[in-house]
């Protein structure tokens, strides 16, 4: 099976595999603390340190759960709340997707099996390294660098501390801390979100209606729902770039005799 379901799936995965980034090297002479980062009096023990958010993140992605997703991330403006939100929802649709397809149609097709697994893979292989993790302390913001591993370089998660404990750095989870990236590039990418989500929730409805009833099916319907989510998009684009109408001016009235 290929197409847009199969794109889909990928798109899924990368998003469930974007806490994990690539890091900023910590320099040799830093003055941060390394090692185990203390726990904040009376927090919740799932935020309590740099390592337990990234935990509770990662189970979040795992199983589905958007509004936890939420709650382990800190982001400001209303354009990045607005696209954590939507990382969380397609997280949530694409758990929810997943268990449908298989339970109502069976194992997948050899040629999407690692799709539809590759979100807890990921996920899983994350948590067997956060133990062998450094944590890097500077003030309020710290780095947990994972180490080097058969299926890639050490990489780094960054987290920030609150009166509320931890939580995971939402611009460089979503990579919106690029240069160049304006809040609107912002909402687009949050609305492009959204549209997949709707074309994931909308196919899971099908499946459960008995509409799909094979997989290749399933990939028909995903990929109409896809492209109609593409053209409201696209027509909503123009309708908010397009020019206002004119409407012509009455004309004056006539002359008094």
């Amino acid at each position: 099976m290929k197409n847009y379901l199969l794109r889909c799936s990928v798109l899924v995965t990368l998003l469930a595999s974007a806490p994990v980034v690539v890091g900023d090297s910590v320099s040799a002479n830093s003055t941060a603390t390394t090692g185990p980062a203390p726990a904040a009096a009376s927090t919740d023990a799932r935020y309590a340190t740099p390592t337990a958010v990234i935990k509770t993140l990662a189970l979040a992605i795992e199983s589905g759960n958007g509004k936890s997703i939420c709650r382990c991330v800190a982001i400001q403006g209303h354009a990045g709340r607005a696209a954590v939100a939507a990382f969380a929802n397609i997280s949530s649709a694409s758990e929810s997707f997943t268990k449908t397809a298989v339970a109502k149609l069976g194992t997948p097709p050899s040629g999407m099996a690692h799709a539809f697994g590759s979100i807890k893979a990921g996920m899983d292989r994350l948590l067997a390294l956060l133990p062998k993790a450094v944590v890097t302390i500077h003030g309020t913001a710290a780095q947990v660098t994972f180490p080097a591993s058969a299926t890639g370089p050490g990489q780094t998660i960054f987290v920030r501390q609150s009166s509320h404990g931890w939580h995971v750095d939402g611009a460089r989870l979503l990579h919106l801390n690029q240069r160049g990236i304006t809040a609107s590039a912002v909402q687009r990418r949050a609305a492009q979100l959204n549209s997949l989500t709707a074309a994931l929730n909308q196919t899971t409805s099908d499946i459960n209606s008995g509409k799909i009833k094979t997989w290749m099916s399933l990939e028909k319907d995903m990929e109409l729902h896809i492209l109609e989510a593409q053209a409201a998009m696209e027509s909503r684009r123009q309708a908010q770039s397009a020019p206002p109408v004119m409407t012509a001016s009455p004309p004056p009235p006539p002359p008094a005799k």
